[in-house]
């Protein structure tokens, strides 16, 4: 198991360290399918799941993720008070990056998320081929800037 702070300069550094992802999503069809998505050994791996907002902030107290990718309608809670929370509890140089999926694509729905905290906005039945390539590559912007701006 690698320190927090190793997992995230590796990241920053652009180093070959696998990605650690909690998936918050209710459905357990859909999320045997975003776990076998997004597994990639070396590169991507689900580390945890969590179907409530409850379930969801044990998880992240319990450990350090990289990537969240977060349903906003969940089985009990919302994914936006995780978001929220996601935020708070981790440090400034250990910002995860936060990408919701959701049915509920409207703008006031992305507007709320962002406001939140969320780095990326994807519609379940249109955006998600983007999905795999936003958790690999992209970052937070969260997370301090490493270039000195």
């Amino acid at each position: 198991m690698t320190s927090p702070e190793a997992r995230a300069s590796g990241i920053n550094g652009q180093s070959a360290v696998e990605r650690r992802i909690l998936l918050i999503e209710d459905s357990d069809v859909l999320s045997r399918r975003l776990v076998d998505l997004l597994s990639e050994p070396g590169r991507l791996a689900v580390a945890a799941q969590a179907a409530t907002q409850s379930e969801a902030l044990t998880r992240l107290k319990e450990d350090m993720y990289d990537v969240l990718v977060v349903d906003i309608e969940l089985a009990e809670g919302n994914g936006v008070a995780v978001i929220r929370q996601a935020r708070q509890l981790y440090p400034p140089e250990g910002q995860p990056l936060i990408v919701v999926l959701t049915n509920y694509a409207s703008d006031f729905v992305r507007d709320h998320c962002f406001a939140a905290g969320a780095d990326y906005f994807l519609d379940k039945m249109r955006d998600i081929s983007l999905l795999k390539g936003i958790v690999a590559d992209g970052q937070s912007k969260w997370a301090p800037s490493r270039s000195g701006h």
